[in-house]
């Protein structure tokens, strides 16, 4: 693999810890009645950073690479699945338990950010193999 690549995957590993640690914070503040919310802010800012750092530099390296060069080994469709089933989970119990839980008051744009940086991610692959 060509050194200019290989930076890709320090930026990978950032964002899989703070994407990791994130989800996991949010999982604690909603079981632990949002005590945890000033912690789970600071860390979904730096995910979302770190997210969009990570994903523009791969697009950025697609683009850059002569077609049919670039492959990519890793499924990224994880991280919204993930974020999804906490979603559900989240408004599920919620709505049950309605004096027990309430979803972080973070998740919800944490949550639209993994979908749309993933959805910005898939355009730009797609559009790049038609071209």
């Amino acid at each position: 693999m060509p050194k200019k690549i290989n930076h890709l995957g320090f930026w990978r590993t950032i964002t899989n810890i703070w994407g990791i640690l994130t989800l996991g914070l949010f999982v604690i503040d909603f079981f632990s009645f949002d005590s945890y919310s000033q912690v789970t802010s600071a860390s979904a800012v730096i995910y979302g950073f770190t997210l969009a750092l990570f994903v523009g530099s791969k697009e950025f390296q697609r683009w850059k690479t002569a077609k049919g060069q670039y492959r990519s080994s890793y499924f990224g469709e994880i991280y919204p699945i993930m974020w999804t089933i906490a979603m559900m989970l989240f408004i599920f119990l919620a709505a049950v338990f309605r004096d027990q839980y309430q979803i972080p008051g973070e998740f919800p744009a944490t949550y639209i950010t993994v979908l749309g940086v993933y959805i910005i991610s898939q355009q730009s692959k797609n559009f790049y193999s038609k071209g």
